[in-house]
């Protein structure tokens, strides 16, 4: 009998230590949260998230909206030797990369060339020329800037969402502080060289 009180009386001390280990941790969880979402680092995430947000609006719209449109010479083109693409012709044109497929690129017909530039940041998005498909056919043919935000469509959109979803889902859990951390160190970061690929 003393055997069985003495077991009873050490299972309630160990559920007394148990669940104040819980509130303790519970209560350091709760303090850090408050810390994270509070005073300068708060504002820090807060700032990322209206920026990422804000590029988010414009390349969307760089990507579906197309700016004006201008005719090229052919001296406006060389072909970039320092890129290799199989099957591929690796085009600078005003600095821009252009890589059409070698059957459409050989086939062109010259003094057709147009490049179409984005509405918001004037930078080039589009490259046009008509293509002799046969001695009776000729088709238009668009190539997208390769290696742009016009080509990274939905990947970058989707990456820009990560900041704005964890402010929106904020909530004390080991995944609103992995997704905060993430956007700190590789959105907002890579955002960032995104934006200067994207202009020069």
């Amino acid at each position: 009998m003393h055997n069985n009180l003495d077991r009873q009386e050490a299972i309630r001390i160990a559920k007394e230590k148990m669940q104040k280990k819980k509130e303790k941790e519970a209560r350091e969880e709760k303090e850090f949260y408050e810390r994270i979402t509070s005073g300068t680092p708060w504002l820090i995430f807060k700032f990322v998230v209206a920026f990422c947000s804000l590029v988010l609006l414009i390349s969307t719209i760089e990507v579906f909206v197309d700016g004006p449109t201008k005719k090229l010479d052919e001296e406006a083109w060389s072909i970039d030797k320092n890129w290799e693409y199989r099957r591929h012709t690796v085009l600078n044109v005003e600095g821009y990369m252009f890589a059409p497929q070698n059957g459409d690129w050989f086939e062109r017909i010259e003094n057709s060339l147009n490049i179409t530039y984005s509405p918001i940041l004037k930078v080039g998005k589009k490259l046009s020329y008509d293509v002799q498909e046969n001695k009776t056919t000729i088709r238009r043919h668009v190539e997208t800037r390769a290696r742009s935000i016009f080509t990274w469509f939905p990947e970058f959109q989707l990456l820009l969402l990560i900041p704005l979803l964890t402010f929106i889902f904020r909530q004390q859990s080991a995944w609103f502080n992995f997704a905060r951390i993430t956007s700190l160190i590789v959105v907002f970061p890579g955002t960032l060289m995104v934006i200067y690929f994207a202009i020069f």
